[in-house]
């Protein structure tokens, strides 16, 4: 959006009005909940659930790493925006979390079951960790030199597995 700008000499309100504004912009942000489906299924596919955690975990770092010239996550740079200024944009935006959280609670109580997840641990607070490190990934990975990215971003994913 900031290229059709400068471009055309617009401001973003004058861009959006004809599409809607807030309109197009919830439209997106509803359209984006593909990635969040992919990564539930990531995680919900039979097996052990810290290999799949480190599975999901690493794609992200890949993602990352493989957008440092993009624009990143959709939902995390939403997230950092827009929440807060706006109640119906900021419940949007809260969609991609709260699915990957309720996503993430099947396959580690299904860990629990398994024995792979102590029993004491609360399953819904484990998903939100798990949901906070993966959006610290996505935000963290932007300010890293490249040089230093991806051992950095790994490091962070096998910590966050040895604290399950």
């Amino acid at each position: 959006m900031n290229d059709r700008m400068e471009a055309t000499g617009l401001c973003g309100s004058t861009i959006y009005s004809p599409f809607g504004g807030k309109k197009l912009f919830a439209l997106a942000l509803k359209e984006y909940r593909r990635v969040t489906t992919e990564n539930i299924a990531m995680i919900s596919r039979p097996g052990d659930v810290r290999t799949s955690l480190r599975r999901l975990r690493l794609s992200i770092v890949a993602d990352e790493l493989s957008l440092r010239e993009g624009f990143g996550c959709f939902a995390a740079n939403s997230s950092l925006e827009v929440s807060g200024r706006d109640p119906e944009l900021s419940a949007l935006v809260a969609q991609p979390f709260e699915r990957l959280e309720a996503g993430l609670l099947r396959p580690l109580k299904r860990g629990q079951k398994a024995g792979k997840i102590p029993a004491d641990k609360d399953c819904r607070m484990l998903a939100r960790y798990i949901v906070a490190v993966i959006q610290g990934i996505r935000v963290v990975s932007k300010g890293l030199l490249e040089t230093s990215c991806q051992p950095y971003l790994e490091s962070i994913v096998e910590a966050a597995i040895k604290s399950l």
